[in-house]
């Protein structure tokens, strides 16, 4: 009984140890990537939708991500912009938001090693995800 009792202390003292030190692994910056253009231009996105929203800003700008952000395999992300270009301020009392028409990105960030031995060990290429045929492409409007 006692030996049992014994193995049994040792054994969930181990577990402890265990768990601590998985507890203690440090997590560290690999790369950083910027998401600025796509094939419609410079912080545009392909939405085609070119008016101006109440503040000013643009309907296609392109940008707000932040958690919204989903591997969808591989090198590919489905990227869903916060709620809409909100950082110009127009009118406080609605928390300056805008008529936004939400819509999804796909885009593929590509990591690669950086050979140069400066800065962070890895480079990260974000751009649009090619997709074949001309119908397919218009009926999916992303990056």
């Amino acid at each position: 009984m006692k030996t049992i009792l014994l193995r049994s202390v040792f054994g969930a003292f181990a577990l402890l140890l265990i768990t601590a030190s998985i507890s203690q692994s440090q997590t560290s910056l690999l790369a950083v990537g910027t998401l600025d253009k796509s094939a419609a231009g410079n912080f545009q996105d392909l939405s085609g939708r070119t008016y101006p929203l109440e503040n000013g800003v643009r309907a296609n700008e392109l940008g707000g991500f932040g958690s919204a952000i989903a591997n969808a395999g591989g090198y590919t992300f489905l990227a869903l912009p916060d709620r809409g270009p909100n950082a110009v301020s127009y009118d406080s009392s609605i928390d300056d938001t805008v008529s936004y028409i939400n819509r999804f990105h796909t885009v593929t960030m590509d990591l690669s090693r950086n050979n140069s031995h400066t800065g962070l060990p890895f480079k990260l290429t974000p751009g649009r995800r090619r997709r074949q045929g001309a119908r397919q492409a218009a009926a999916h409007r992303h990056l």
